[in-house]
C-alpha cells in the first residue's frame, strides 16, 4: 500500500534548502512510491514568499497533478469544529486547517514544527526537526 504524506509549510521550506533531515526525507520519499501532497492553505503560505519563480517551480514538481489539495467546504467546517474544540488562538487557524486536510486525506503530516500540531487528536505526525 502506498503511503500518503502531507507536507506543512515549514517542512517544505526547510526541505528545499537542500540540507538537513528534511531534505534527506523529502528525497527518500520522492525517490520511492510515496504520494506527496500539500494543502492549498500550506501552498499559499509557501507561495506568498518571498520565493523566487525557480523555487516555486521546483516545489510544484514535487506534487502530482492533484497534489495541491483544495480546502473544501467539508474541510472548512471540520477545521472550524477542531479549532473551537482545542481552543486555538487565531494564529493557529492555518495550522488547524492544514492538519484537518491531512486527516481527511488519511495522510501522515510531515512537519518541522510539531508544537503546532500536538493537541490535534487523530492526526498522524512525522516530526522532522
Amino acid at each position: 500500500m502506498v503511503k500518503r504524506f502531507h507536507l506543512d509549510t515549514d517542512f517544505l521550506i526547510h526541505a528545499l534548502a537542500r540540507r538537513g533531515s528534511q531534505w534527506r526525507r523529502l528525497r527518500a520519499l520522492n525517490d520511492g512510491d510515496a504520494e506527496l501532497e500539500i494543502s492549498a492553505i500550506a501552498w499559499y503560505e509557501f507561495a506568498r514568499g518571498p520565493r523566487s519563480p525557480e523555487q516555486l517551480a521546483v516545489a510544484r514538481t514535487l506534487f502530482g497533478e492533484e497534489g495541491i489539495v483544495a480546502f473544501s467546504e467539508t474541510h472548512a467546517e471540520r477545521a472550524a469544529d477542531v479549532f473551537r474544540l482545542v481552543g486555538s488562538p487565531r494564529k493557529r487557524a492555518a495550522d488547524v486547517a492544514i492538519a484537518v486536510t491531512a486527516m481527511e486525506r488519511g495522510a501522515i503530516l510531515l512537519t518541522a514544527n510539531t508544537r503546532d500540531y500536538t493537541d490535534l487528536e487523530g492526526l498522524t505526525v512525522e516530526a522532522m526537526i
